[in-house]
């Protein structure tokens, strides 16, 4: 399907496996230059061989941890100047303890929303300025349905997902 995403660059947040990576593998189907962060660089490293030998698009990597903001910072900026810009950025990094209210610890919590809530927030805010630059791009934030469905034991994943932007 041609989506007119040929050569727009992708950051993608959580792009090390899961959803984030193939995320990451459909923008590239579609001809979108992936820039790619998690935490693992293994991981990284492999996800962005694997898109450049299947797809033949640019994909690089960036191993940082979006619960401290010199990171977030670091990685937004380290990939817009290998690319020179950021068209989409997906934020989807994150897992969160699961659990009752009752058993989970505040570092539960504070680990969980810092990286699902407060991860997005410092992505975006970094990315904004390339965007503003460059009159345009898309956020993308991933909410999951843990914010919607009945699952008591998912409730740090759940508050963590809640809409941010409009």
């Amino acid at each position: 399907m041609e989506l007119g995403l040929k050569d727009k660059v992708a950051f993608i947040t959580g792009a090390s496996r899961g959803i984030g990576k193939g995320i990451a593998r459909s923008l590239a189907r579609e001809g979108c230059k992936v820039a790619l962060t998690a935490t693992r660089a293994d991981l990284l490293d492999a996800v962005a061989r694997d898109i450049r030998s299947e797809f033949g698009v640019e994909a690089a990597w960036w191993a940082g941890d979006l619960l401290k903001t010199e990171d977030a910072n670091r990685v937004v900026n380290e990939a817009a100047a290998h690319f020179g810009r950021i068209d989409i950025l997906v934020n989807n990094a994150g897992a969160a303890a699961g659990g009752v209210l009752e058993s989970l610890s505040d570092e539960a919590w504070e680990s969980g929303l810092g990286l699902k809530f407060m991860g997005y927030v410092r992505v975006t805010r970094a990315v904004i300025p390339y965007m503003v630059k460059q009159q345009g791009g898309r956020v993308v934030n991933l909410i999951g349905n843990d914010g919607v469905k009945h699952s008591y034991w998912e409730i740090v994943p759940g508050a963590g997902r809640v809409p941010i932007f409009p």
